[in-house]
């Protein structure tokens, strides 16, 4: 009677199970390093917008350090009014959003002694004044109700909240700042902070 070889069918099946686990094995790693790869990316990615996130704090406060340090105070409004401009869709001066409609400037148009990090990309600023118009004019007033700036306030120092323009005596200026940047192809981000200017100088 023949016997079967040892070297039969069972065993070449056996083999070419094995073969299929090796493929199987081989997929399931390759996908796993896809994965990796791809979350190594998403970090990097949020690593650096979370550092960038801090240099663009760093440098508005940098900026709001340097309106403080301004020296032509009486006129600081003025020049600061003509560059201002507010969100279409706040009228009630309310919100503290980004805003990407509204127009920012380069450093330089407010201080050419001050830089911004060339890490940021394009960098550009916006510092916001409450504002009504009277007679044609932009004037600062102690009456507006505009929230955002902590408006109606006692803007110089008289004890009295009136109707009048504080344009040529105020003592405290309250403001919005705010810093956009922006790498080419990405989205524009932004921070801004509302803060209050005062004293006489």
């Amino acid at each position: 009677m023949n016997r079967p070889s040892s070297n039969g069918a069972p065993g070449a099946a056996a083999a070419g199970f094995s073969l299929v686990e090796v493929l199987i094995a081989n997929c399931v790693l390759a996908i796993s390093i896809l994965v990796y790869v791809q979350c190594i990316g998403t970090e990097t990615k949020l690593n650096r917008a979370t550092q960038e996130q801090t240099l663009a704090v760093v440098t508005l406060g940098r900026f709001v350090e340097r309106l403080r340090a301004d020296s032509s105070w009486p006129t600081l409004y003025a020049r600061l009014v003509a560059r201002s401009s507010e969100s279409a869709d706040d009228a009630g001066r309310t919100h503290l959003d980004m805003d990407p409609k509204l127009p920012t400037w380069p450093v330089t148009t407010y201080f050419t002694d001050l830089g911004v990090p060339a890490t940021l990309g394009t960098v550009s600023f916006l510092v916001q004044v409450p504002a009504v118009v009277q007679a044609g004019v932009s004037v600062l007033c102690e009456t507006e109700v505009a929230p955002r700036y902590g408006l109606p306030h006692d803007l110089n120092g008289d004890g009295a909240i009136d109707g009048n323009s504080r344009n040529n005596d105020y003592t405290a200026l309250p403001l919005v700042v705010r810093l956009r940047w922006q790498h080419p192809g990405e989205q524009a981000r932004e921070v801004l902070l509302a803060t209050w200017l005062r004293g006489e100088r």
